[in-house]
């Protein structure tokens, strides 16, 4: 029996044409499946970056939130209500407000 596998395989490898084609073939798969698993990486790395952006944003719209909140708090506490309604409109004059609050 293992004389019948060593003819065989010394007929194949005589076969130049056969061998180049399987090494082929088998290199291609090889170099398939590496491609996907770099691209599934990629793509993982991709989703994660996207999804910290995400809660990045959400979270500096809560601390801006609660920086606006804060500081019309303290307006209203010293009676400031007509700087209230103005850092709800005035960007610059907010951010002054809220340096001079330590906000």
């Amino acid at each position: 029996m293992s004389e019948e596998i060593d003819a065989l395989v010394d007929a194949f490898n005589e076969d130049r044409e056969w061998v180049n084609r399987v090494l082929t073939y088998e290199q291609e798969t090889e170099m398939r499946c590496r491609r996907a698993r770099e691209e599934a990486l990629e793509q993982g790395i991709e989703q994660g970056i996207e999804q910290g952006i995400e809660q990045g944003i959400e979270q500096g719209i809560e601390q801006g939130m609660d920086r606006l909140g804060a500081l019309v708090g303290r307006l209203i506490d010293t009676g400031r209500l007509d700087d209230a309604k103005r850092v709800s409109e005035d960007a610059a004059y907010r951010e002054a407000l809220l340096v001079e609050f330590g906000l």
